[in-house]
């Protein structure tokens, strides 16, 4: 019913869109570092006299220093690690919008429902895209660069920008096709939430992806270790999204058809092996033995086998579209009967 480009849209948007998110999380982390100045500046914080008068208040700066410091430890990444990340994020997402130019076939058609004046979700997605794009464009080109003039208010503002446009971009593959009164199978706010979980995660992958090429004299392992676990939330919670989705299927009349064709049909091979065992449980039980020396090839299988997980999740969820009972008019009718 429809064409793999759909299918690869809808990843390559998503994966786009959740290292846009994270990267965006990163740069606030990273900023004083990357851009210096004033802003955040740990340094003069806790300076003057008014400070030094009452040991009490001394002891709360001195604690909440200690704090920025530590979190500034467990999240601070090299340059290099933006370098390699931000043209990574920036060519997954044009060659998303690439395969959603060549599912439409008629480039202008994009730009008319850019124009639409009727706001709908497909518009709100397109602008979003579009502002994803520019935005990882942006800090792309600002890497390769590699200047540190720019006012850490801008780098602070654009970065918080990436972040809700990548989260509305991840949040839009997923309406898409909540939002086709068509399938039975996919009315349901479990499938947007699954796919920014599996967006994010395999955001997350696309940076392992591009540490595992970064050369940095010291290893930075800390933050790795931190990209790790928030992986593993991510997905033990997309586990738990993705069963509720397959039980709410299997319950419904109308979309038994299609959750059947994922638990036992001829969806379950890639459904069980390519989403559950090779998406969620080998790179959740890698992610715990992530060490010190061999990070860098061991978080490139692992971003291998998100990737191929996410790639999974959607190519499932999309080709559940032809045993959905809305597709069979034999079958519906046969129901109505």
């Amino acid at each position: 019913m429809f064409s793999l480009f759909v299918t690869c849209y809808l990843f390559l948007g998503g994966t786009g869109a959740g290292a846009l998110a994270v990267l965006g999380a990163l740069e606030c982390a990273n900023v004083q570092q990357r851009f210096g100045g004033v802003l955040g500046n740990v340094r003069s914080f806790g300076s003057g006299t008014g400070w030094m008068q009452n040991g009490e208040i001394r002891a709360d700066t001195a604690s909440l220093v200690r704090a920025r410091r530590r979190v500034r430890r467990a999240f601070t990444v090299p340059d290099e690690f933006f370098a390699r990340a931000w043209p990574l994020s920036f060519v997954v997402l044009a060659l998303g919008i690439l395969c959603l130019f060549a599912d439409l076939g008629r480039p202008d058609r994009v730009v008319n429902l850019l124009l639409s004046p009727e706001p709908s979700a497909i518009a709100v997605g397109s602008y979003a895209l579009a502002c994803s794009l520019a935005c990882s464009g942006a800090f792309a080109l600002l890497s390769i660069l590699e200047t540190s003039r720019i006012p850490q208010a801008a780098i602070v503002v654009l970065a918080v920008l990436s972040i809700a446009s990548g989260i509305v971009t991840m949040a839009y593959t997923g309406i898409l096709l909540q939002s086709m009164a068509s399938i039975l199978f996919w009315q349901t706010a479990l499938l947007p939430i699954a796919f920014v979980l599996s967006s994010l995660s395999c955001g997350i992958a696309l940076l392992f992806l591009g540490t595992a090429f970064v050369e940095a004299r010291y290893p930075f392992i800390r933050p790795i270790v931190w990209l790790c676990r928030a992986d593993s939330v991510l997905i033990v919670l997309e586990g738990v999204i993705i069963v509720a989705y397959l039980a709410w299927g299997l319950s419904g009349e109308g979309t038994r058809a299609a959750a059947e064709a994922l638990a036992t049909g001829s969806l379950g091979w890639l459904f069980w092996l390519g989403l559950i065992v090779c998406g969620l449980a080998v790179p959740f039980a890698l992610e715990r033995f992530v060490t010190h020396g061999n990070y860098r090839t061991q978080l490139a299988w692992i971003a291998l086998v998100l990737l191929v997980g996410g790639f999974a999740l959607r190519f499932c969820v999309v080709g559940t579209a032809e045993f959905d009972i809305t597709q069979m008019p034999d079958a519906l009718f046969g129901l109505t009967v």
